[in-house]
């Protein structure tokens, strides 16, 4: 996909596959990782991005999870 040319990335963040959370697999940073590489292949486009709220059911967790993909997003 190496030509692909887009103008907007939507991700379906889901959060339930936090270590904390029934799927135990990713630590909190790894969402910030996520939103940085979703960030730099739309600034590689000339585009912009978003994400929408899917999972994620453990409410200790789930703030921070989400702050974390949105400074990815952002840029910082």
């Amino acid at each position: 996909m190496k030509n692909c040319r887009v103008d907007l990335i939507g991700i379906s963040a889901g959060f339930d596959n936090h270590k904390e959370d029934w799927g135990g697999l990713l630590h909190t940073e790894d969402y910030e990782q996520i939103g940085s590489l979703v960030r730099s292949a739309a600034l590689r486009n000339g585009g912009g991005c978003f994400a929408v709220l899917e999972g994620g059911y453990n409410h200790d967790v789930l703030g921070e999870n989400v702050l974390a993909l949105i400074q990815g997003l952002a840029g910082g």
